[in-house]
């Protein structure tokens, strides 16, 4: 028996070990924790409502495992709520609300939002009840660019503030 196909074997073996262990490390390393468990407070309890009835919600919805790209859309839409319209969060009239849609209390939002992916969607709560909403889809092709990122989010936002 010749040992170049044993040598194959082992050698394939041994690089997907390594894929498999690479894989897992990363996960581990880009997997948020989450800061709603991490308070002692509960998943529905981040997503309350304000109880003010008017309002804009900015959700960026996410899941579990959290990729580079995707923590940058969170804090690059964080960043640009923040600081585009903080007296508007400060008064109720903005909020910005993270979901993680894998768990089992939020997993309605994927079919409510028609989501596919790590999204910033934008909703507008008039009188109490949800008047419409838009997924600000392009976030993910504008990562890249921080400034064009937050000029994009900040646009939707306003739009959505601006309109009674």
């Amino acid at each position: 028996m010749s040992s170049k196909p044993i040598i194959k074997v082992t050698l394939l073996v041994v690089i997907l070990g390594s894929l498999v262990f690479l894989a897992v490390r990363e996960s581990r390393r880009w997997t948020a924790p989450d800061p709603v468990a991490a308070q002692g407070g509960s998943p529905a309890a981040a997503a309350a409502p304000n109880p003010q009835t008017d309002r804009i919600i900015a959700y960026y919805f996410h899941t579990t495992y959290r990729c580079a790209t995707c923590r940058r859309i969170e804090a690059y839409s964080r960043e640009a709520i923040d600081t585009g319209f903080a007296r508007e969060l400060q008064d109720g009239r903005l909020e910005f609300q993270l979901v993680n849609v894998q768990l089992p209390e939020n997993r309605h939002f994927i079919e409510d939002y028609q989501l596919f992916t790590k999204s910033l969607v934008l909703v507008r709560i008039k009188g109490g009840k949800q008047v419409e909403w838009t997924n600000l889809g392009r976030v993910w092709e504008l990562t890249g660019d921080r400034n064009a990122f937050s000029g994009y989010v900040q646009q939707g936002v306003r739009g959505y503030l601006e309109r009674k």
